[in-house]
């Protein structure tokens, strides 16, 4: 990290207690979603956290991922990928691993591959327009299935609309679906976001899969005080300078920033070169309990205006108020989150 380094701090308490409300409030196993480092939480660190609180179920978008995972060497986990992998091969050599089939194309070769259906999940597109098999598809998979008396691990969809009843639609219709096609050739279903398993959501599922509720998120609409947030991101102010003695700050001049009443300048180790990007200049972090804004973002510094109330040392806060961050940044706080990289390191609090 380097002195005066920028960090992640998770805190475990909040997402063991967060995976057992879940649990609790929706009487299912969960799927944990971990994709994109754990939503920039840090994958590494939030798998072992959730495996020490009693999650055996994770989901990943890419092959890559659910290597990383596997490189953790957690017994008795399994790990679903999103994505088709690039070699089935991956799949007869780790037996944990599971795998969602996109389309009758994939169906078919995994069939001539003689994959282990037990390790695979069919996936219904409703009109998210991403991957998975379309209703028109369903007479066609039905046949392939009895045809060659195949049997899934599991059945799944994805919600994608923010409205209550057009997400009731899409579970019915998936439902239906199975139902049509056979439940018994199923092991599992699974459908719901975080959203919708807060909601309440999901009727016919045996299991939801849930990302970023885990991990302390709620999607913009969605209230829960039960939910704990565990992610802060901060680092101490290593230098300040009076303005008096500047002409630039960064690579900008002092005349061409809005510096208000502030008359020095107090410089943070993060920048776009960490993920934290030139679209956050303007956006205020806290210092002390109050509010600051970041005027400049080199690659790896950050400039902020403060007042003679900061000091060398005192920790300046980012992304603390995500509601107001998701605001100015038109963006929501997973998408943000997900862009900090593996230069700022992760620690988690136990």
């Amino acid at each position: 990290m380097g002195r005066d380094g920028f960090k992640i701090q998770l805190v475990q308490e909040n997402i063991i207690h967060n995976f057992n409300y879940i649990k609790n409030y929706t009487k299912k196993e969960i799927i944990s979603v971990v994709k994109a480092n754990a939503y920039g939480h840090g994958l590494k660190e939030v798998v072992p956290i959730l495996v020490e609180g009693g999650c055996n179920y994770f989901a990943v978008a890419r092959e890559s991922e659910a290597l990383e995972i596997l490189s953790l060497n957690i017994p008795n986990i399994n790990i679903l990928i999103f994505e088709t992998v690039e070699d089935f091969s991956i799949l007869k050599k780790y037996k944990n691993l599971e795998m969602v089939i996109n389309s009758t194309d994939e169906l078919l070769e995994l069939i001539k591959e003689k994959v282990n259906f037990s390790q695979l999940h069919l996936k219904f597109d409703f009109g998210f327009a991403r991957n998975g098999f379309i209703q028109n598809d369903i007479d066609s998979i039905k046949d392939i299935i009895i045809k060659n008396n195949l049997h899934f691990k599991g059945a799944m969809t994805h919600f994608f609309s923010s409205d209550i009843n057009e997400t009731i639609d899409i579970q019915n219709k998936f439902i239906e679906s199975i139902n049509y096609i056979g439940n018994n050739y199923f092991d599992i279903i699974h459908s719901q976001n975080s959203a919708a398993t807060l909601l309440g959501l999901g009727n016919g599922s045996t299991h939801v899969r849930c990302g970023i509720s885990l991990l302390g998120m709620l999607d913009p609409g969605i209230i829960d005080y039960n939910i704990k947030r565990s992610w802060t991101l901060s680092g101490p102010i290593y230098n300040i300078k009076n303005f008096s003695d500047l002409d630039f700050i960064g690579y900008e001049r002092i005349k061409n920033i809005f510096i208000n009443n502030y008359s020095k300048v107090g410089k943070i180790k993060i920048g776009y070169g960490d993920g934290f990007s030139k679209r956050n200049t303007n956006i205020l972090c806290h210092i002390n309990d109050k509010e600051y804004p970041i005027v400049h973002i080199s690659m790896d510094t950050s400039f902020v205006l403060i007042d003679d109330s900061v000091n060398l040392g005192d920790f300046v806060e980012i992304y603390k108020d995500f509601d107001k961050c998701n605001a100015f940044l038109k963006m929501d706080h997973y998408e943000y989150t997900t862009l900090i990289n593996s230069r700022i390191p992760r620690f988690v609090i136990k």
